[in-house]
């Protein structure tokens, strides 16, 4: 072994030109040792673990295979002790899936890339040798520290704590007791937004609140490694209700994440039922796991039925593992069409299971795998599966329209996802405009830099990025504006767009579509299920929609099908939509329109302000019928209002065209009303508008002409 070089490179492959093509790339920084199969190489393993630095393991080989030493490695445990990078095509996510249950860490495409090869195999054998340290650093403590305190917490530790649980239950005078398990959820995250250090102040700090709690209530609290945290204590909801809130101020001061907030699961515990610490504190952590990922709540009571729902939930983690590996899992193509045309412009991959024959949605198998770790693989799938069927579209000769893939917030920070999609553009050689990235909103409201980060490198690459699901977590306009990306995706749920309240969708769409314009920025409406809906959005000005009302999502083949036919497809790409009100005030604001012009284009108008049975003119503009009474009558500086002018036997009819007004939003209403003037009375016809309603009044436009006395 060469002079400084501890450890060496395992290249398992039959072929010896991959072998060779591998040591050349890694020669220079590590040795390398070979393999010309699996049985030889499985061999060098066991006779040679403690030099072996890495493995790289070619998955498919005659006779013993690489699924067979990733079998053997993890049965006898050495992928404890040695990594393995396998090495794949790329085009078959199925073995890879495999490949990861089995052990192995990451993976090499061919053909290789020299720069990807030695960053992968020198990085992961840094931070394998840094973890296996810290590993035996924490396990050396812990056995020290098994019966005594955790040093960082203050709290009894592990087998300490549940001793002193079994002496306490063993007390007939406690009362009624809680056993509670608690966590932090999304922990391991939480270090990677934040910081070791804000982590362990964190945990910390629970072990001063659980403290103070056991000192003022009595009780035992413990502490059982990582965020995981237990507690004996009277049998007092309220107790526990403190302790959350103690810890959701606590996050709140310090300008965390709510997500990064601490769960508790509560067990009460029966005098005539289990007494073994281990066991309660079992049955409590069930009842946390309920909660798991549900931000709507953060303490729950054990309840029987939760064992069922465990059980089932763990069925269906397997066969959700095992439909990873069987290639259960594609895409279905939701497409985005322009509302004008209804024609097609591009797609959005979206996961499906098949299982036994059924195609299950996204909402039964997301939350178990978001909850287990698994949601990265799922992603990483969805991603090489659009790949894929872009590059077998192009080479059917079908014109091909983008595609976007969904991004979450945990692939940013736990893989390299532009690299990863460097490769797989690489791999399937496809135009990478037709490959599109839709990162949420809360990617990029809880971690703007590195979204920031992750938006330039996609734009190196040249892809488009989508601004998704913009105001589900209420972010200010200035977000969109301050990234850098292609187009922003807003969701039919967010405008609340109920048919009793379209002037509400309308002021909360407005600003966005104007400011969208001001920037250049094409907006996609999703989530469009009715023709109200539709009809609604174009006389708003947009443009670009997704939802059920023009296609639900459909297996890849049947969007081919689809796109394949000219009259379908728009491939022009995407214009910027200028909202109709924008359109109106870019006239009315100008310098080009004057006070005259803009009468003699409306005639006499007024905007009304009601409240209750009282209406006032909060802006008058008259035309050329304009004389000093009316204008006195429709003045909004006088001190009288203007309903108070109206003659006592037309008032009722006056408030009927208010009324009707707001019933018929779109047609208004309208009547002829006669008031009270220094002149004597006057007729006047109303036509009527409700725009409308803020805290204190309703606002109406009217336009007005007075009709002569017979």
């Amino acid at each position: 072994m060469s002079e400084g070089r501890d450890k060496c490179v395992l290249i398992i492959d039959d072929s010896a030109t991959n072998r060779a093509m591998l040591k050349n790339i890694l020669k220079d920084e590590v040795d390398v040792v070979e393999a010309e199969n699996g049985e030889k190489g499985l061999e060098i393993i066991r006779s040679q673990i403690s030099r072996i630095g890495i493995v790289l393991l070619d998955l498919i080989m005659p006779g013993i295979s690489g699924f067979d030493v990733l079998t053997e490695m993890k049965k006898e445990h050495m992928t404890d002790y040695v990594p393995v990078i396998m090495i794949s095509t790329a085009n078959d996510p199925g073995n890879i899936e495999k490949a990861f249950d089995l052990g192995a860490l990451d993976f090499i495409s061919r053909p290789y890339s020299e720069r990807i090869v030695r960053r992968r195999v020198l990085t992961t054998i840094s931070l394998f040798q840094k973890q296996t340290q810290l590993a035996n650093k924490i396990d050396r403590q812990y056995k020290a520290d098994e019966e005594q305190v955790d040093k960082r917490t203050g709290l009894p530790y592990k087998k300490n704590f549940f001793n002193q649980v079994d002496t306490q239950l063993k007390n007939p005078n406690l009362g009624s007791l809680y056993m509670v398990a608690m966590d932090i959820d999304h922990f391991k995250l939480f270090n990677s937004y934040y910081s070791w250090e804000r982590g362990d102040e964190y945990i910390r700090k629970i072990g001063s609140i659980l403290t103070s709690a056991t000192q003022r209530h009595g009780g035992v609290a413990g502490y059982l490694g990582g965020d995981d945290f237990a507690l004996l204590c009277p049998a007092r909801i309220d107790l526990v209700n403190s302790l959350s809130e103690q810890l959701n101020r606590y996050i709140t001061e310090n300008s965390f994440e709510p997500t990064f907030r601490t769960n508790f699961g509560v067990y009460p515990i029966d005098v005539a039922g289990v007494h073994d610490a281990r066991q309660l504190y079992d049955l409590a952590s069930i009842a946390l796991e309920t909660i798991r990922g549900d931000y709507t709540r953060n303490v729950t009571v054990y309840d029987p039925a939760m064992i069922q729902k465990e059980q089932d939930e763990y069925k269906r983690l397997l066969n959700i593992r095992s439909g990873i590996r069987n290639g259960e899992f594609t895409i279905y193509i939701q497409p985005k069409v322009d509302m004008n045309t209804g024609r097609i412009f591009g797609g959005e991959a979206l996961a499906r299971w098949i299982h036994d024959g059924t195609v299950y949605s996204p909402g039964l198998f997301v939350p178990v795998m978001e909850k287990n770790g698994l949601i990265s693989s799922l992603d990483k799938l969805v991603w090489d599966r659009t790949a894929r069927y872009i590059k077998k579209i192009i080479g059917e000769g079908i014109t091909p329209l983008p595609i976007s893939v969904n991004i979450s917030k945990t692939d940013i920070f736990t893989m390299d996802v532009p690299e990863f999609f460097s490769e797989i553009i690489r791999a399937y050689d496809i135009p990478p405009a037709l490959l599109e990235a839709e990162l949420s909103e809360s990617t990029f409201m809880r971690a703007p830099e590195r979204a920031a980060d992750v938006v330039q490198r996609f734009h190196d690459l040249g892809m488009s990025v989508s601004y998704d699901d913009f105001g589900s977590g209420y972010a200010p306009l200035s977000t969109i504006e301050s990234m850098d990306v292609d187009m922003l995706k807003i969701d039919t749920t967010f405008l609340h767009m109920t048919p009793d309240a379209p002037e509400r969708s309308r002021n909360i769409l407005e600003p966005v579509l104007a400011m969208a314009q001001q920037i250049q920025l094409p907006v996609i409406i999703e989530g469009v299920e009715t023709q109200g809906q539709a009809d609604f959005l174009k006389r708003m000005g947009c443009v670009y929609a997704q939802g059920f009302y023009y296609h639900t999502p459909m297996p890849a083949d049947r969007f081919t099908r689809l796109t394949s036919e000219p009259e379908n497809v728009d491939a022009s790409g995407l214009t910027i939509g200028i909202p109709q009100a924008y359109r109106v005030r870019q006239i009315l604001d100008s310098n080009y329109i004057s006070d005259d012009m803009v009468a003699n284009i409306f005639g006499s108008t007024l905007i009304l302000n009601r409240t209750g049975s009282i209406v006032k003119v909060g802006w008058s503009l008259l035309d050329h019928y304009r004389d000093s009474d009316l204008t006195d009558l429709v003045d909004p500086a006088s001190d009288v209002p203007f309903s108070d002018r109206v003659k006592e036997e037309d008032k009722e009819r006056f408030c009927s065209i208010f009324d009707k007004a707001i019933e018929n939003k779109d047609k208004g209403a309208k009547g002829t009303v006669r008031f009270v003037t220094k002149r004597g009375d006057r007729r006047i016809r109303m036509r009527l508008y409700y725009m409308r309603s803020n805290v204190s009044e309703q606002i109406f436009y009217s336009m007005i002409d007075e009709i002569d006395e017979e």
